[in-house]
């Protein structure tokens, strides 16, 4: 793969300890959440609100949880990256990304280019 920039290595420490702190804080924000929904701890009473209002609430709760868990996993695939040398490079067209790309989403795997292609195909598919 071609790279037509790189990253200062100070840079690059900066982001990678954001990764960190950021999966560390989404880890455990998964663990509590999985352990207040296998305790059961009622996260609202019936007396302050109704079932619908209940259940909404907990559909909520659970994709919370897919989210946090989804992004936990995208900062570890950014930190393998990382160790191999390869962060910041667009993993479709091999080209670097750009510092703001990846001060906006560090842990984005495409440049904005191919995201948007993937994007769009994912609409095109859907739309069948």
């Amino acid at each position: 793969m071609e790279t037509t920039d790189t990253l200062d290595p100070t840079i690059v420490e900066g982001l990678k300890a954001f990764l960190l702190e950021r999966r560390a804080r989404l880890q455990g924000s998964v663990r509590t959440r999985i352990s207040e929904r296998r305790a059961g701890e009622p996260r609202w009473s019936p007396e302050v609100a109704t079932n619908a209002v209940q259940s909404i609430g907990e559909d909520f709760e659970v994709a919370m949880l897919d989210r946090e868990s989804r992004e936990a996993a995208q900062i570890d695939a950014a930190l393998e990256r990382l160790a191999r040398g390869e962060y910041g490079i667009c993993r479709d067209c091999g080209v670097f990304m750009g510092l703001g790309r990846l001060k906006a989403l560090p842990f984005a795997p495409r440049c904005t280019a191919c995201q948007a292609e993937v994007e769009a195909g994912e609409l095109r598919r859907e739309a069948r």
